[in-house]
């Protein structure tokens, strides 16, 4: 839920901003899908070494950082793996296909959607990371009901 809220609220301001330009854009479902993108990327990666690497051994800056970064290269990597499939039949091969896909590149919506899922993951990550150092469910409590503890 936290990433369909964060990617609705991305999304939504890429609307108005496109509403300028009397430009139409249908967020909802382009929210849904990196929702569920970056979702998977998060538990696929939390069950590797690479995803747990600093969990307990360092800062927790430090630990957030090195996720934040990590998983933002594997959603990166996923999503230019989706962009080559759905290039990969018309281009009639992997070479062609990546020469089309690198061919229509917008480095500024690029950097846009790096800095956006970076914030997303970074911010998921300290969430967490509080959450588990505080013992798990602490901080939600905390949040929820401004009780530190159980009654």
């Amino acid at each position: 839920m936290y990433f369909l809220f964060c990617f609705g609220i991305i999304l939504t301001l890429k609307k108005l901003f496109l509403a300028d330009y009397r430009i139409e854009f249908y967020a909802l479902s382009g929210a849904v899908v990196g929702a569920l993108v970056a979702a998977k990327v998060v538990v696929t990666l939390d069950h590797t070494r690479a995803g747990t690497r600093f969990d307990e051994s360092r800062p927790l800056l430090v630990a957030v950082s090195y996720k934040t970064l990590v998983y933002g290269a594997v959603a990166f990597g996923v999503l230019l793996a989706e962009k080559l499939f759905h290039a990969y039949g018309p281009a009639g091969g992997l070479a062609p296909a990546l020469a089309e896909v690198w061919a229509h590149r917008d480095r500024n919506v690029i950097l846009a959607k790096v800095i956006c899922v970076g914030l997303t993951f970074a911010g998921y990550h300290l969430y967490t990371g509080i959450d588990r150092r505080l013992g798990e469910g602490t901080l939600r409590r905390i949040v929820t009901t401004g009780q530190s503890k159980e009654a």
